[in-house]
């Protein structure tokens, strides 16, 4: 066998480098370098979806603890001091009246005039939404 051939055959691992041997499918050195490399592959961007998770979930918690009837209106400014981001909601529902509701999963708020915000649960198949 000459060289090139040599050359042709001999995989590296995409994560270290090292020249793989084995399976002629094998992608990896072993389960280490797999494992680290889609880590490093993936973390970015689970890293952004963990943290506008836990924007929402935090506002979720702030919609809930302020609305414990299901429907009121607090002002603006009240849950600004409890840190609500009003940019991060789940969806928009938009009434036949032409109203915008921004949704928190089930929890949802709307702005009114004068500063304030209406705060609405919304229910599910008639049913009020647990968790």
């Amino acid at each position: 066998m000459n060289e090139t051939n040599l050359r042709k055959k001999t995989k590296k691992c995409p994560y270290c480098n090292n020249v793989i041997s084995g399976r002629t499918d094998k992608v990896f050195c072993d389960d280490k370098c797999r494992n680290n490399f889609y880590y490093m592959v993936n973390n970015e961007q689970k890293t952004y979806i963990r943290k506008i998770n836990g924007i929402l979930l935090k506002n979720r918690g702030i919609l809930r603890t302020v609305n414990p009837s299901g429907r009121m209106s607090v002002p603006k400014r009240y849950l600004e001091e409890l840190e609500f981001d009003f940019g991060c909601f789940t969806g928009i529902h938009k009434t036949k009246r032409g109203r915008l509701y921004y949704l928190v999963y089930d929890q949802a708020f709307s702005f009114d005039e004068n500063e304030r915000v209406s705060l609405v649960v919304f229910y599910r198949d008639a049913k009020a939404v647990k968790g």
